[in-house]
This record gives structure tokens, C-alpha cells and sequence, in this order.
């Protein structure tokens, strides 16, 4: 078997050291270094140094071919984010991850996550040591079989939306309290929207909640007990903005399939990670990095297209085009032009004027066309109007 330890502190080397690793071939991933570089570690298996929740990471550590995955890390939203990726993106047979927080454990599963709850095994083996007469003592595997429940099940219902007034404010939840967090709060706030912050660093919490006029709740925002606090369940937005994707993602998971929130927002500061958070369930991603580039490359000199809009739930792109005399359309009235499917111009723009194209529009060079297109049209729509590069 190929068995890919996600890990390989205290729990995963114990893991390593009773797979056979002469028998299985056996891949460890940890993010730190030193950790890898430990003498005692096991000779037959093969060491990877890398963040697992990247799914290139994953992939060089032979996830594709993988037959089993343990997420066996100490950050409980970097083992869940890790099983998804395995479980959805590779479709590892076997997926198993370590939680820490019980009430996470039914979503979860639910999902296809084979969860390892060892902190309520644990406290149910030590209360009942003390609780019970020596002869009805449980053994820690009753313990065990009690808090491990059932493997995966079946997906859960929709979470039922809760009673909203029709004169309710529109209700927003942030997660993560530091500079984004905050200047967009202060700007809902602006506009008379009710929001609430969820912040888990003291010091980010002390400051914030002297600075904001909303609730602002001290706490791990991807725990459900804190979204239950926040009313997360009459939320009509849950934005996650905090430095961490993996947590950005757990806690728009919670809030859409705990909760019933119709509409998550994660920021992605890995742009490689958007992709497969769009996968897991989260209806639109922001990556500053993405847009920063693409605001970069739509200032270069040589640039002839750039994205105006980008419409993630429904596959959209506002393009905008501009024709040169390489533009195989140029001289061209759109009654002759036989368009692509999926694509729709909006606007040209000519010398400063905007033109609504009709049959008779001639396109000119120099013209900058806007183009409502689908993603996956547009590189078809791109050829046509601009010729080949």
C-alpha cells in the first residue's frame, strides 16, 4: 500500500514507526524542517518537505496513486483541509484525519472524513477511571469505540435557515479581526450593514473592539460553538479573512453546512489554493496576490486583454479586448461576424464614447470591445477577436 502521513510529530511517528514501512511504501509530509531532519526517524520511509494543504505538495508526495492518508498534524483545520484535498481532489480510498473538537466531527463525516476524535476518548477513559467501582472500569478501547461513532455517512441534510424578519438588516459575519477584516467592517458599517467580527487573538481583540462599532467575540471563528455565539445561522454572508487558508476555508465549511449560510467568501492567500477551495464548497474566493497580478498585467504597454469583472458563481468573465491591426475583426460590421458560443459584446469604446453594438457596428482598430464570456469560451472568444498571439 501507499500510505501518505501528513505530520510527523508525536502522533505521526508513532504512526510511522508501527507501519511497516518495508511492506507499505510510506511518504511523511511536514512543514518543518527540523522535524524531518530528526535522527530516530524511520530509514524505509520517504521524507517530503512542504505545507500539505498545497495540492502540487500532495501531488510530488504521490497522492494520485495514494491508497490511504492520515492527517495527523496538531492544527485541527490543517488536517480537515489536507482530508478534503486528499478524499476530493485525489480520491484516496482511505482518508482519515485528527479532531480535536468534537461538535466538527458530524460535518465532517458527513463529508466522507473518516475523524479521529482522541481528545474525547481520552477524557471519557479518565472520568470513568474515577467515576465507576474498579471492576466496571472501562478499557480505553470502550472508550474508544464510544467517541469513535461511525467512520462516514451518508451527507447531511440542508441545515434548516433561520426565521428572519422581513425588516431585519442585512446580516454579515467576519472572521478575522486584522487590517482586512477591519476596513471591510468599517465600510458595511458605513452602510448601515450589521456586522459581527470573530477574532481569536487577544491582542487583535482588544484593539479591534475598541475601534469598530459591532460585536466583536473573542474566539476560533471555524468553532461552532463561536458561530453559534455570533448567530451565524441568520447570517445572509460568512467572510473568512484571516492569514490562514485552511481556517478560511473549516470555518466557511461550518457556516454553509452547519449553519445554512447562503453566501461564504474566503480570502486565499495561496492563489493555488482557490481552485480547490471553490471544490470544497466555498461560493467565491479573493486572492490579493491574483489581483494585484492581473492589475499589474493589465498596465503593461503590450497588453491587449484584460479581466474587468470575474463572476465566479455563474462561470462568467467581463473581458475587455483591444483591437489593433492584427485584428483579424477590424473593418468588420458584427452582421458578418459568426460570434463563438457562450459570449455576448456589451460595449465598444471608441475615442472616449461608448457605442452599444448593433448588426451595422463597424469595429475599428483601436477600439476597446467588452465582452460578457464564459471562462471556458474564452480563450475562442480571445482568438477571434485578437487573432493568434
Amino acid at each position: 500500500m501507499r500510505i501518505i502521513c501528513v505530520g510527523y510529530g508525536r502522533l505521526g511517528s508513532q504512526v510511522v514507526k508501527l507501519l511497516d514501512t518495508k511492506q507499505h511504501e510510506v511518504v511523511v509530509l511536514d512543514k518543518e524542517r527540523a522535524v524531518l531532519e530528526r535522527r530516530d526517524r524511520d530509514l524505509h520511509a520517504r521524507f517530503i518537505f512542504g505545507n500539505a494543504i498545497d495540492e502540487d505538495v500532495l501531488r510530488q508526495a504521490g497522492a494520485e496513486n495514494a491508497d490511504a492518508l492520515f492527517a495527523l498534524t496538531r492544527d485541527e483545520n490543517t488536517n480537515l483541509m489536507v482530508a478534503q484535498v486528499g478524499r476530493v481532489v485525489f480520491n484516496i480510498p482511505r482518508v482519515i484525519a485528527v479532531v480535536y473538537d468534537a461538535p466538527r466531527e458530524e460535518t465532517f463525516r458527513a463529508a466522507g472524513i473518516e475523524t479521529l476524535p482522541i481528545t474525547v476518548a481520552g477524557a471519557e477513559y479518565l472520568v470513568r477511571q474515577i467515576e465507576m467501582p474498579f471492576e466496571e472500569r472501562p478499557s480505553f478501547q470502550e472508550a474508544w469505540d464510544r467517541a469513535r461513532g461511525h467512520a462516514a455517512e451518508a451527507p447531511l441534510p440542508a441545515p434548516p435557515r433561520g426565521v428572519r424578519p422581513p425588516d431585519q438588516p442585512f446580516y454579515v459575519v467576519v472572521m478575522g479581526g486584522g487590517r482586512v477584516g477591519y476596513f471591510l467592517t468599517k465600510a458595511l458599517r458605513e452602510n448601515n450593514i450589521e456586522v459581527t467580527i470573530l477574532e481569536e487573538n487577544q491582542k487583535i481583540f482588544d484593539l479591534v473592539a475598541k475601534q469598530v462599532d459591532c460585536p466583536v467575540i473573542l474566539g476560533e471563528g471555524s468553532s461552532v460553538s463561536v458561530q453559534e455565539e455570533a448567530g451565524v445561522s441568520r447570517a445572509n454572508v460568512f467572510v473568512a479573512v484571516t492569514n490562514h487558508d485552511h481556517d478560511n476555508l473549516i470555518a466557511c465549511q461550518i457556516a454553509k453546512q452547519r449553519f445554512g449560510v447562503p453566501k461564504t467568501i474566503a480570502r486565499v492567500k495561496n492563489p493555488r489554493n482557490e481552485l480547490v477551495m471553490q471544490k470544497l464548497g466555498v461560493d467565491v474566493t479573493v486572492s490579493s496576490t491574483a489581483i494585484i497580478t492581473a492589475l499589474i498585467q493589465s498596465e503593461l504597454p503590450t497588453s491587449r486583454i484584460r479581466t474587468v469583472l470575474d463572476l465566479r458563481t455563474g462561470g462568467l468573465e467581463l473581458m475587455e479586448y483591444c483591437l489593433d491591426s492584427e485584428s483579424p475583426v477590424a473593418g468588420q460590421r458584427l452582421r458578418q461576424l459568426a460570434l463563438p458560443a457562450d459570449c455576448n459584446l456589451v460595449t465598444v469604446l471608441r475615442r472616449g464614447e461608448a457605442i452599444i453594438p448593433r448588426g451595422d457596428t463597424v469595429l475599428e482598430k483601436g477600439d476597446t470591445v467588452l465582452a460578457l464570456v464564459k471562462m471556458s469560451a474564452e480563450p475562442t472568444l480571445r482568438a477571434f477577436l485578437l487573432g493568434s498571439p
